[in-house]
């Protein structure tokens, strides 16, 4: 850890080790005269204290962030310090009867105050303020015991010479008291860390060897054995050694973290006031008839240290009074949390539960029936995909309210996951009152919700399960509404459903359903198959991509059934972004053979909602090494209009790289033909629907020509292309030539096609293709070599 420290900074340390090592080995070996030895035992001292200073000044420059005020307090003190050390060495040495007190003992006293502050600031740790008042009474308590010994053994005889004046009496004892100071802050740091850091257990021990120091010489000094040189020099040369070796390890510490208390500190800390006060106890039985000054001083500091004791223990019983408040409040919130959703506030799952059992109990004694509503909201994960987690927190907070203002008083409204919320109805007076409080609740959630100026649609469907009459319990009641839910989404959504038996079976064909579409692509059972796209001429121009899945044991399953449950599940993400690889791939395979055509792939609206999809597209491209006007995207109108923002930014990004744009079952959804202008479309696709009604003369069939006939028009005004899908017969694809669509596609050209189908399919049309265009050329010079008035058949 030192040896990440600066350069100039571990020259500095090494030098003040040094000359602390010095020192104390001259206070052992010795050599000279007397009066050499005064001089250089002073002066090699206040080497130390010089060292010391420049250590601290360079870390107080450094400017560690966090450590600038515990740094700040710690070079003031180290330069009253050096400050005191040099007026002592210059009235020892120089003027040779330094007087007492002077100067330097008030620098020493100011050095004491500086040098706790500097201690506090390093060893921080906040605290709750009755636990700090707590553990500063246990600093006390054992301070006031040491205290107490020290008048017995010595302060009391320094305070009561007659031979000294008052002044130097009082600065005598004005000493061991500054050391008694920090004993008390050692020891509140010790207290409340438990375990302290590296740094701090150095600063620690370094003040603690200054401590031992101050008391050995108020003690040698009143029993006049103390002369400069004395071996306990070299503790507070060595104090300052530690603590600048501890200051310096506080630049490289990690910050404090929370640590468990172990059972023998938690005793120490505990056990340390009682047995301070028992040693009080124990010298006052000892001194208790004499009647001297030591005595007197003892019994009134063995009383302090008694009323001390007692502040502590009401101290620590309001402490534990209010922990245990806390505590009980605290269980209090997780028994809450653990029954309601933290979000809405509404019960959890859980919590419905033991309400809906409660509720199945009381039906049973009462005769009565009672309802579960399984709501599952429509569309809301394009929120969240669109608009963000937040507004999507934002709006089931809102959900909720509207729930719980919209059901009887006597219901029970709780949120099961997500998007799931459930509604419990004692006491029906009806079959019919819960589809009424359901069509009440959808009427409720019709209305927008704003978002920060947005305004935004959640629908819901709703399942409804009747006790006695659709389940025995209470699981298989929410069963059941669940099951009457699953209906209504699987048939449009945004209903109201009561359960029937056959509803259960469809269910759990779902639930098998979704099962088996989790692992699809892990297993390699999802594929792709291509529907050419032709010009008027016949020209295959581009093809489809549209995907296929086959489970081992459900068979080929229809992308009508497959697609809305991988939606639901989230996994039409994954599975785009696989399609749009695997075609990419495929149409630049097809490039090296010779067939030059367009991709085109379909894009859902939670692949457009990821903040990554014009990467995965230009991935894909990149992959495949396919150029972007090759790929074409094809989005759906309703996509387009209600996620207009989001969808603009999108597709302008792809737009301007040159990936074509076409708006797929035009005509069919929210139509709005601002869109048009603003996004770089390139192209429509007009629903297979209105192709479809291209049969007959009717008026119906004449309507459907003039819309189409219309939509061609204005496609074409904008310079965009007209694709008619589900071409089926050759009627249909003789009035969509005739109203001027641009490219056709439908199974009267071919189905969808495995890649090996498709290019075999592409030679024999190609073959054909050229045929018919033979012939049509042959028929034509035919027709101009005869006489005027001649037809071919009349030549014949």
């Amino acid at each position: 850890m030192l040896a990440s420290l600066p350069r100039s900074l571990l020259v500095s340390l090494t030098m003040l080790l040094l000359s602390a090592g010095l020192h104390t080995g001259w206070l052992v070996f010795r050599w000279g005269d007397a009066a050499a030895q005064e001089w250089y035992s002073d002066l090699h001292y206040l080497l130390v204290a010089g060292l010391f200073l420049v250590v601290v000044a360079q870390l107080f420059h450094r400017r560690t962030e966090g450590l600038r005020v515990a740094f700040l307090w710690l070079l003031a003190h180290a330069l009253v310090r050096f400050g005191a050390e040099s007026v002592w060495v210059f009235l020892e040495l120089i003027v040779k009867v330094p007087p007492f007190p002077s100067v330097a003992d008030g620098l020493y006293f100011l050095a004491y105050l500086l040098q706790g502050g500097a201690f506090l600031a390093l060893a921080r740790q906040p605290l709750r303020s009755m636990s700090t008042a707590r553990l500063a009474l246990d600093s006390l308590i054992v301070v006031g015991a040491v205290g107490v010994f020290s008048w017995y053994l010595f302060l009391a005889q320094i305070a009561s010479n007659p031979g000294e004046p008052l002044l130097t009496r009082l600065v005598s004892l004005a000493y061991p008291i500054f050391d008694l100071f920090l004993l008390s802050l050692l020891l509140l740091a010790v207290f409340r860390t438990q375990r302290l850091r590296p740094h701090e257990v150095l600063f620690a021990f370094g003040l603690g060897l200054n401590i031992v120091g101050d008391y050995l010489f108020a003690y040698f000094t009143y029993t006049g054995t103390y002369a400069t040189g004395n071996p306990i020099d070299a503790l507070w040369a060595w104090s300052f050694v530690i603590e600048g070796f501890g200051a310096a390890l506080a630049m490289r510490s990690a910050p404090q973290e929370q640590r468990g208390v172990g059972a023998l500190q938690l005793n120490a800390t505990l056990l340390a006031p009682y047995l301070a006060l028992l040693s009080s106890f124990a010298l006052l039985l000892r001194v208790y008839e004499a009647r001297s000054l030591a005595a007197t001083g003892a019994l009134w500091g063995t009383a302090l240290v008694t009323l001390l004791v007692m502040v502590r223990q009401i101290v620590m019983f309001a402490d534990n009074a209010r922990l245990h408040r806390a505590l009980a409040a605290r269980e209090a919130q997780v028994a809450h949390l653990a029954l309601h959703d933290a979000l809405t506030e509404l019960p959890n799952r859980r919590a419905l539960m033991m309400q809906l059992h409660d509720a199945v109990r009381c039906a049973q004694v009462a005769g009565s029936r009672l309802a579960v509503l399984f709501i599952d909201l429509d569309g809301f994960k394009r929120i969240n995909d669109t608009l963000g987690h937040a507004a999507g927190d934002t709006t089931l907070k809102e959900i909720a309210g509207r729930l719980r203002s919209h059901v009887p008083p006597e219901a029970h409204v709780a949120r099961l996951s997500g998007d799931e919320f459930a509604v419990v109805l004692p006491d029906l007076p009806d079959t019919e009152a819960p589809v009424r409080v359901g069509r009440r609740l959808l009427a409720a959630l019709d209305e927008p919700f704003i978002l920060d100026g947005t305004s935004v649609n959640v629908g819901a469907s709703i399942g409804v399960g009747i006790w006695p009459d659709h389940a025995s319990d209470s699981e298989e009641l929410l069963g059941s509404a669940d099951a009457a839910m699953y209906h209504v989404k699987a048939h449009g959504k945004h209903d109201v459903q009561l359960f029937s038996p056959d509803l259960d079976a469809h269910r759990r064909a779902r639930q098998g359903l979704e099962c088996a579409l989790r692992g699809a692509l892990d297993r390699n059972e999802v594929s792709l198959r291509y529907q050419p796209l032709c010009d008027l001429a016949g020209k295959v121009v581009g093809a489809e991509a549209l995907m296929r899945w086959k489970h081992l044991e459900l068979g080929e399953v229809s992308p009508e059934r497959f697609i809305p449950v991988a939606e639901d599940l989230g996994l039409i993400v994954p599975f785009g972004e696989w399609v749009l690889r695997e075609a990419c791939r495929q149409a630049a395979e097809w490039r090296l053979q010779g067939l030059t055509l367009r991709i085109a792939v379909n894009v859902s609206p939670a692949q457009l909602a990821c903040a990554d999809f014009p990467d995965q597209v230009w991935a894909a491209l990149a992959r495949a090494q396919l150029p972007a006007e090759a790929l074409e995207l094809e989005i759906t109108e309703r996509l387009v209009v209600q996620d207009g923002a989001q969808t603009a930014g999108v597709l302008e990004t792809l737009g301007r790289q040159g990936v074509r744009i076409v708006i797929d079952d035009f005509g069919v959804g929210h139509s709005a033909l601002a869109y048009l202008l603003r996004l770089p479309i390139t192209g429509l696709k007009i629903d297979r629907s209105f192709v479809q009604q291209l049969q007959g003369r009717g008026n119906s069939e004449q309507g459907t020509e003039r819309v189409v006939q219309a939509v061609t028009s204005l496609a074409h005004s904008l310079g965009l292309s007209v694709v008619a899908e589900g071409i089926e017969t050759v009627s249909q694809r003789q009035r969509v030539h005739d109203l001027g669509c641009d490219y056709l596609q439908g199974y009267l050209l071919a189905p969808p096609l495995t890649p090996s189908d498709f290019e075999s399919w592409w030679r024999a049309h190609e073959v054909q293709r050229q045929r018919e265009q033979n012939a049509g050329q042959s028929a034509h010079l035919q027709a101009a070599e005869l006489p005027p008035g001649k037809s071919i058949l009349a030549s014949r």
